[in-house]
């Protein structure tokens, strides 16, 4: 059990703590502080070593977006390689997906930004009533804006799902299983961000914010999986042994 009036938070982007990362948050002062320097600015082994470290951030968010970002990087790759036999100029295609990778890259940060807030917030005073209701408005403003980050990551993968099954055709033949990865990792980044989105309504009390935001989330994700496998299936029709 968390300690009374402490939220529970799962990752970077959740809105609730699991027992052991609250226990974390006891062993130190500066365990729930914000990674000041930028996450993709590190390197793959540094990042996996954050990931791996006792503090909260990065955390599932944050994972999710870069394997959108690798998705999108991927799929680029793709279309590089097979622009020079295509019969149409594949440069808008490329261009949307370079988008994407940036804007997965930003959510890298942006999640584990979002957690700072939260953390901000819990280390606030709450000795008085008036203490505890600022405490209590900043706590909900942050996890309001937790919940959104992993929103965008899942709307931006459902985006990059989109562009994976509209481009699959124009694939290079040596290069066709790369697009099966990266509609795989799509998905990963839609479910992984979905799960930090949901986590996060629990602790929501707008009702409203909660309705409008799991409607957004259903609308990302709906008909996602069947896309995926669409996609799957089509590459492995030209991979089958």
């Amino acid at each position: 059990m968390a300690p009374s009036g402490t939220p529970l938070v799962a990752s970077a982007s959740s809105g609730r703590f699991p027992q052991r990362i609250v226990m974390k948050g006891l062993r130190g002062p500066s365990i729930l502080d914000p990674v000041t320097d930028r996450l993709i600015d590190r390197t793959l082994r540094e990042f996996t070593e954050d990931l791996a470290s006792e503090r909260p951030v990065p955390g599932g968010g944050s994972a999710a977006a870069y394997a959108g970002a690798l998705g999108a990087a991927l799929c680029a790759m793709v279309l590089r390689i097979s622009e020079k036999k295509a019969p149409e100029p594949l440069t808008e295609r490329i261009a949307e997906l370079d988008g994407l990778r940036v804007d997965f890259l930003r959510l890298v940060d942006d999640d584990s930004a979002a957690f700072g807030r939260v953390a901000a917030a819990m280390k606030m005073a709450r000795a008085t009533p008036d203490e505890k209701a600022r405490r209590k408005e900043r706590m909900q403003a942050g996890l309001v804006g937790a919940a959104k980050v992993p929103l965008e990551v899942a709307s931006t993968a459902r985006r990059l799902l989109d562009l994976c099954e509209k481009v699959m055709s124009e694939a290079n033949p040596a290069t066709i299983s790369d697009i099966g990865v990266g509609a795989l990792m799509a998905e990963t980044a839609l479910r992984g961000a979905a799960e930090n989105v949901i986590i996060n309504l629990a602790s929501i009390e707008n009702a409203e914010q909660v309705k409008a935001l799991s409607e957004e989330l259903d609308r990302a994700l709906d008909g996602s999986e069947a896309q995926r496998e669409r996609v799957v299936q089509f590459v492995e029709s030209r991979i089958a042994r």
